[in-house]
């Protein structure tokens, strides 16, 4: 295992232990959860190393890779899925003021996303590191999927949009990604990063459990105090937060699974609208968070 020694937001090198969280997707593994002590970065401590880590997403479970619908959790993925694809099209049409344009899609998986836009008109490119979801999305939809190795080729400023679905928080070196971003992106471009949100009262509510916590896939576990502060060391501005409502259920009813509770999408579904109902003035303790950021004028 690798062990985290300086935190990608701040550059501190003193983490305070929380607790111990299990990989309940693959392999029962548990790993360590710290936060830095500089700037409240929550991370998982003790990952794999990076050139290790790909074991760790071979399962038929891992629903992001796959398109599967074999259980009602499942099915309720997709159908969430299918009703974001329009709410994500509009969000990136009225973050960026174009009705079309070009956008880079980080981590975009089977392609549901990429296509949506690419037939909106969008000029899309995804960049992808699992082999079978980028073969996947090339032979359903025919986008163009990148490996990350290659996310050189893109131009500079050459993209009016960049996203990242809940893709940062895989990322080994999220710093040297962020750099990136800005690189690729046009001067008055915008980057969307939706994040699950440690500080979410889900998170709070399940503990090691949080089906978000999803070690040791996740390396870095953001709050949008933590998310900020790395946006703006590398020269970006936010413009908005806005909340991923829909993701609330979905890792409530993982998150019963992983209790080992039976009728967990029910219990997922009723603890979701109770902690809706509390979150109702209190949208930063959203399960999911979405973030606009820009270019920080100079």
């Amino acid at each position: 295992m690798a062990e985290v020694r300086t935190c990608p937001v701040c550059g501190g090198s003193d983490f305070s232990d929380l607790f111990t969280a299990p990989d309940h997707l693959v392999t029962g593994e548990s790993f360590r959860i710290a936060k830095c002590c500089g700037c409240g970065l929550v991370v998982t401590a003790d990952p794999p190393e990076e050139n290790d880590i790909g074991r760790y997403y071979v399962s038929d479970d891992y629903i992001s890779h796959s398109d599967k619908k074999q259980n009602l959790t499942e099915l309720f993925y997709h159908l969430a899925r299918k009703f974001m694809l329009g709410r994500k099209f509009r969000l990136a049409r009225r973050a960026t003021g174009k009705s079309i344009g070009t956008i880079v899609d980080i981590g975009s998986g089977t392609g549901y996303f990429a296509s949506f836009m690419q037939q909106k008109g969008w000029n899309v490119t995804g960049v992808e590191i699992n082999d079978r979801a980028r073969e996947f999305s090339a032979a359903k939809f025919g986008i163009r999927t990148l490996n990350p190795s290659a996310v050189n080729d893109l131009g500079d400023a050459s993209a009016d949009c960049v996203t990242l679905w809940h893709v940062l928080e895989h990322l080994y070196e999220p710093e040297k990604w962020m750099g990136e971003i800005r690189r690729i992106l046009a001067d008055d471009g915008r980057c969307i990063i939706a994040l699950p949100n440690i500080e979410s009262s889900d998170a709070q509510w399940f503990g090691e459990n949080w089906a978000a916590l999803d070690v040791p896939r996740h390396l870095w576990h953001f709050s949008p105090d933590t998310l900020l502060h790395l946006a703006e060391e590398h020269g970006f501005a936010c413009e908005a937060i806005r909340p991923l409502p829909l993701d609330l259920f979905y890792i409530a009813a993982l998150s019963y699974r992983n209790r080992g509770r039976q009728l967990a999408l029910l219990r997922g579904i009723v603890t979701g609208l109770f902690l809706a109902v509390v979150n109702l003035f209190r949208s930063n303790k959203a399960s999911s968070l979405i973030y606009v950021i820009s270019k920080q004028k100079t």
